[in-house]
């Protein structure tokens, strides 16, 4: 009876603890593309961009209007091409031979105690200097506490992105990160912040993104994966439902929670990554009439 007992109790930590079925979650392909030097204030400023107004008056996401083009835009930047309604160069040091976009599939589930995300996609060509000699590959992923930042239900993590960090256009201090106007840690208003990263020996990072960037103090990641197949990336998440730690976002049903992610491809750092313009999620909530929301189902 003692042997049987252990052996159930082995089964259901096992079981507990297993990956979901990805067969059974739905993909969806997201075009990440490049986005050279365009900084929050530059998406914002009706001049350097006509679609302002209908972001600000009507609420329209940059998704809504940019999800079927953004290949063409990144390549575009990467290329040193002038783009917007002001005509801008958006990369003055075009990188020669690097691709401006990659499409990446998307799953996600949920269960009981935890959520998950899977990324796949596909290496394209490089074209830069290695500036992160440690790790091929960076995914992070960025998403606030449910409509607690402002503009990100539009932008998504571009709440986070402006013209004064490193290696933008207006940059004064070559150590200024990520950071969010008015931000507020003990109110909600941060980016919660994970990140995986492919380098022998390298931890994955469980942060958040407040008056500056945090690359430590939560707890609610619990594995981050990377594995690499020929040319093919696939990175998951398994992350606590739960907030337990500094920087941690509680995630629940009924609400909807604002998100962006970015892949550094081919060793590069800073602001040389894919981005993903802003996208929706909850938890068994659909939302057909949103285009960039996607609908985390239970197994």
């Amino acid at each position: 009876m003692k042997k049987v007992i252990i052996v159930m109790s082995a089964v259901l930590a096992s079981s507990a603890w297993a990956a979901p079925d990805w067969s059974r979650a739905p993909a969806r392909t997201v075009k990440l593309f490049y986005p050279g030097q365009a900084s929050l204030e530059w998406v914002m400023n009706k001049p350097d961009h006509s679609a302002v107004p209908d972001i600000v008056d009507k609420k329209r996401s940059c998704a809504k209007c940019h999800e079927g083009d953004a290949n063409e835009i990144g390549e575009k930047i990467i290329k040193g091409q002038p783009v917007g309604s002001s005509q801008s160069v958006l990369e003055p040091t075009p990188p020669k031979g690097k691709a401006g976009f990659i499409p990446v599939s998307i799953q996600t589930a949920y269960d009981a105690d935890k959520i998950y995300f899977r990324f796949e996609w596909t290496s394209p060509q490089g074209g830069e200097k290695k500036l992160d000699t440690k790790n091929e590959v960076k995914l992070t992923l960025m998403f606030d506490g449910g409509g607690t930042v402002d503009g990100s239900n539009q932008n998504g993590c571009w709440a986070t992105c402006h013209t004064d960090l490193r290696t933008m256009k207006s940059a004064k201090d070559d150590k200024k990160t990520k950071y969010i106007k008015d931000a507020d840690l003990a109110a909600g208003k941060f980016m919660d912040l994970i990140q995986y990263r492919s380098g022998k020996g390298e931890k994955a990072v469980d942060g958040h993104v407040a008056s500056g960037r945090e690359m430590e103090g939560g707890k609610a990641l619990i594995k981050a994966d990377g594995k690499k197949d020929g040319s093919k990336w696939v990175v998951t998440f398994e992350r606590s439902l739960a907030s337990t730690g500094k920087g941690d976002h509680s995630i629940a049903a009924g609400k909807t929670y604002n998100f962006g992610f970015a892949v550094h491809e081919d060793y590069s750092n800073a602001r040389f990554h894919y981005v993903s313009l802003g996208y929706q999620f909850g938890l068994d909530k659909p939302m057909p009439d949103l285009k960039n929301y996607i609908n985390v189902t239970k197994q």
